[in-house]
């Protein structure tokens, strides 16, 4: 008759490798994606040469079109590649973040002033109540930063001048309510479960360059902080982006900081 120890350890064991082939087929899926998106910019740039090389396309206006083009496309190369090394170091459970004590109000107050300039060039209202939340978690300021960016940037780029962006946050039931809510174009009920998933993008004016990759992001930090995130939408009216911390430090944790 097997021992006790030796069922935990063969379920252990069980456990570990189906872990393991999980990671591998991640892994691959992970890599075929990136093939993909990566393939476009780089048939576009080597066509461009070839073309420019072989003089194909000689006359002036047609040449500075073609560099623009290659350009453009190095720029969104550039991010992309950015953004792959940052979700990847992010999804690694090796990839340790900063613990340390952070007041989530003052992530928000810093990232608003940043963002404010942005939605003052495009005509857009930037809007936060005076707000003295304390709400102490224990992680990485600048990871929370790099979140709310996404978001608050993302908001910004799909909200029509004179339109208007709101920051609002609640403390209920020993939880913490950060939520952003944009006048933008809103994202359809389709699309909605889709936004969150690594590479999807929609293409719109406002999206030309985007990775789909950022809002896969901002989710990967929210849950290693302990946070869920959740987003209501209406086509045309706007979308609002809910996070949700629960993981406040105790008194006994702050003190072990002072």
């Amino acid at each position: 008759m097997k021992t006790e120890e030796v069922s935990l350890l063969e379920n252990r064991l069980a456990e570990a490798v189906a872990n393991a082939e999980s990671e591998r087929q991640t892994s691959r899926e992970f890599v075929s994606a990136v093939a993909h998106e990566l393939r476009t910019p780089v048939a576009v740039i080597r066509g461009s040469l070839e073309a420019l090389c072989d003089g194909i396309i000689c006359e002036r206006e047609q040449v500075k079109e073609y560099h623009r083009q290659m350009l453009n496309e190095s720029i969104y190369l550039q991010r992309l590649v950015t953004d792959l090394l940052e979700f990847s170091r992010l999804q690694s459970q090796s990839f340790s973040i900063v613990r340390e004590p952070v007041n989530v109000s003052d992530v928000v107050s810093d990232v608003c002033r940043g963002i404010r300039r942005i939605a003052d060039e495009k005509g857009v209202t930037l809007e936060r109540a005076e707000n003295s939340s304390v709400f102490i978690v224990k992680g990485d300021y600048a990871r929370l930063r790099q979140m709310l960016i996404v978001i608050l940037d993302n908001a910004v780029k799909f909200t029509d001048r004179g339109g208007k962006v709101t920051v609002s946050e609640r403390i209920e039931d020993g939880k913490f309510y950060l939520t952003v809510t944009d006048t933008g174009i809103g994202i359809s009920e389709e699309e909605l479960p889709l936004i969150f998933v690594k590479f999807h993008r929609t293409i719109t004016g406002q999206n030309r360059n985007g990775t789909g990759l950022g809002l896969a992001i901002a989710k990967e930090i929210a849950e290693r902080h302990g946070a869920t995130v959740s987003v209501e939408s209406t086509p045309g009216k706007g979308t609002s982006f809910t996070f949700c911390f629960s993981e406040q430090m105790t008194e006994e944790e702050l003190e072990a900081y002072s």
